[in-house]
């Protein structure tokens, strides 16, 4: 395995033989395997010292894996950006895929396995995780109140784009500006920003685009969820608002299957900017715009 230093792997199975199979593939590859038998246990491995990739199956005693992967996933020392897998022996439907992507689950690893071919894949997980963490170093990716940065948003776009991959999902993003008038009712702005905050989803990713303009980018949606998710957006905001409800504008793009789309993710951004800034050009009745070529 080509990295600086010896890769993380942790393991959390109730099952010995499928947890010391994929040890025994990693170790040779020259990994560090952590092991963990309840989801308790695995979060408590995570807070001695967060590990490069996770990897999860449905015989843990105290949670649903489902239940385990939100539970790690929203641990702040594990955060979005580590790849999360779960050991599967059977084909999952579309709607387990679905189920799991919202739980932020990157993909299944199917039991029986192919040493070289699940081996390879974690090389690369490591890698892209590596890769993250640097390009996080460099720029913020956070702003002071907890959104994404236009770097954090093209760095989250691009893992959010392959986990939709591998679960074959939709996915969409969506752009929203509050309408202000030379700065006078600039608090929208903070009251966007707010309700984006609170209201956004375990599996998205919130982040500014410009000078209060921001964006969400939403796997598992299509262009309808994308239409859907600004209406529900825009009535959190009016309700937050109260009487000094902003007007909105928002833009959207989306693709039906982030396998089979030839849409980078850093374009499929760009778009939902571009109709973003098309809607602002138009009349409350035209409020949000798909991207149009």
């Amino acid at each position: 395995m080509p990295a600086h230093r010896t890769p993380q792997l942790l393991i959390a199975s109730h099952h010995a033989a499928p947890a010391n199979e994929l040890a025994q593939i990693v170790e040779r590859r020259g990994y560090a395997v952590r092991r963990a038998f309840t989801g308790t246990h695995a979060l408590e491995q995570v807070h001695a010292g967060a590990p490069d990739v996770v990897v999860l199956d449905d015989s843990l005693p105290d949670m649903e894996i489902l239940e385990a992967s939100r539970a790690l996933r929203d641990d702040a020392r594990l955060g979005p950006s580590t790849p999360l897998l779960l050991i599967t022996a059977g084909q999952p439907s579309p709607a387990e895929h679905h189920a799991a992507l919202r739980a932020g689950v990157w993909e299944y690893l199917l039991h029986p396995f192919h040493a070289e071919e699940i081996g390879g894949r974690l090389d690369t997980y490591v890698l892209l995780k590596l890769d993250g963490d640097r390009a996080r170093r460099t720029d913020a990716v956070v702003d002071d109140v907890g959104l994404y940065t236009l770097h954090g948003l093209s760095l989250r776009a691009h893992e959010l784009t392959l986990q939709a991959f591998h679960h074959a999902e939709p996915m969409a993003c969506v752009a929203l500006a509050p309408v202000t008038f030379d700065e006078r009712n600039a608090r929208a702005v903070d009251v966007v920003a707010d309700v984006l905050r609170q209201a956004g989803r375990r599996s998205d990713a919130i982040g500014r685009v410009g000078p209060g303009e921001f964006a969400i980018i939403a796997p598992g949606t299509d262009r309808v969820g994308a239409v859907l998710c600004a209406e529900r957006l825009a009535r959190a905001i009016a309700s937050a608002a109260g009487d000094a409800r902003p007007s909105l504008r928002a833009g959207y793009d989306a693709v039906p299957n982030a396998r089979y789309a030839a849409v980078e993710p850093k374009n499929l951004l760009a778009r939902a900017t571009s109709a973003l800034r098309a809607a602002k050009g138009m009349g409350t009745p035209n409020w949000i715009q798909p991207f149009r070529e």
